[in-house]
């Protein structure tokens, strides 16, 4: 494979759901990022030529988030876009696919830009089967009668919208109940969740100045909303568990990451022009993979992470930066002790290397979503930006990433600094 130029890009502050960006729908701010990104002017607008662009939570009003993107931005609408969604690694996913385009047409002298977008507070309530029943009655050509029956039938409580489905299709249960699993599988205690949380903070608001250099106003917001610069383990500990609710329980809204708005994007260069647009990184490799639910959802980032490592011959200490999406704190500390136990990395996993032990103390050095919150469609994205920040920032050489996705799914990506 070989390493493709990434242009390092922006984005939006992030915010809570329902709170400054309530009135934002998904193209809002993804128009709105994108013309503050042309603004930059990180490429020539012209090379622009391809957009791929995410998006998790659907809007029925939305048919392709990335075409509608380009018509609502300054870009020319010859741009071509599509669209793509592959839950919280939608934006890795994008980028990825810029990548294995250009391996396979290096000599096309173009830009991509990558990204993706959430808007939680533009989320729509949804009908209950019966009442969607009733409607597609209602707007047939059946006779008056029929519908009338149609509408007695149904209850009227059935008639009330319901908010999007936050569980899993396949098991029932949502995100947060399959991290209580496990975590109880893994013994991970509250107080070890609670005290990474409380790192992702305190590392968030340390580099907030040089995560400044990445954000683009909107609607009056300069800056991330979600840290908490004045946390601490004693507020944390005083939280109630959000998932179980009995004395086992141990996730918080103070050790998950929050439902939030924001969008983040950035550039893929051509190898025909990567003369001409010096990169600022290199995306050197990626993976996604799967397991098995029940076995753990959120256990993928071990799996892709591991990996990349065996593939490239690396281990953990030959890594500068390393980021794991934080959905909850547990999830992260599952993968950790996971990749650090040899029998899971071979049984579980399939990887017989041993890549040396990974410190969580090493993790997320900037802070990550629990800090930040998690736009689903935008988290891939602001990651591959931090990262490539830091590296510089540093002078360091190599980053990895991962990500965790519903459905028992994962990314992982190697960046090395141009």
């Amino acid at each position: 494979m070989k390493p493709i130029g990434l242009k390092r890009g922006y984005r939006t502050p992030f915010v809570k759901m329902g709170k400054e960006y309530a009135r934002l729908n998904a193209v809002d701010l993804s128009a709105r990022l994108i013309d503050g990104i042309l603004e930059k002017r990180v490429v020539p607008v012209e090379k622009i030529q391809h957009v791929i662009w995410g998006m998790v939570v659907p809007d029925p009003n939305l048919y392709s988030i990335g075409r509608e993107a380009v018509l609502a931005s300054r870009l020319d609408n010859r741009v071509e876009a599509y669209s793509l969604s592959r839950a919280c690694a939608t934006s890795l996913q994008a980028a990825a696919n810029a990548v294995a385009y250009y391996q396979a047409f290096p000599e096309e002298p173009s830009v991509t830009l990558v990204g993706g977008v959430e808007s939680f507070s533009a989320a729509r309530p949804v009908l209950t089967d019966e009442a969607a029943a009733f409607f597609k009655v209602l707007g047939s050509r059946a006779p008056l009668g029929k519908k009338l029956a149609a509408f007695f039938k149904t209850p009227l409580k059935k008639f009330l919208p319901v908010p999007p489905s936050a569980k899993e299709y396949s098991t029932g249960l949502t995100m947060g109940e399959h991290c209580e699993l496990m975590v109880k599988a893994f013994r991970i205690d509250r107080e070890r969740q609670d005290r990474f949380a409380l790192a992702s903070h305190r590392n968030a608001v340390a580099a907030q100045a040089k995560i400044a250099a990445q954000l683009i106003p909107v609607q009056g917001v300069s800056q991330d909303t979600l840290l908490r610069p004045d946390t601490s383990l004693e507020a944390l500990r005083v939280l109630p568990t959000a998932f179980d609710r009995s004395p086992a329980g141990t996730i918080t809204a103070g050790n998950a990451s929050p439902f939030t708005d924001g969008a983040a994007g950035l550039f893929c260069i051509s190898p025909a022009l990567q003369a001409e647009i010096a990169p600022d990184a290199f995306l050197v490799d990626f993976e996604f993979v799967a397991v098995e639910p029940k076995d753990g959802l959120l256990m993928g980032p071990g799996k892709a992470m591991l990996r990349i490592l065996q593939r490239r011959g690396l281990k953990w200490n030959d890594l500068d930066y390393l980021e794991m999406h934080e959905a909850f704190a547990g999830q992260v500390l599952c993968n950790v002790d996971a990749v650090n136990n040899p029998r899971y990395r071979e049984e579980r996993y399939g990887v017989k290397v041993d890549p040396g032990r990974l410190d969580e103390a090493r993790l997320n050095p900037w802070g990550s979503s629990i800090a930040y919150g998690h736009p689903f469609g935008a988290t891939g994205a602001r990651m591959l930006n931090q990262a490539v920040a830091y590296l510089h920032d540093t002078q360091k050489r190599r980053a990895l990433l991962g990500i965790c996705t519903a459905g028992g799914l994962a990314g992982s990506a190697l960046l090395e600094r141009a």
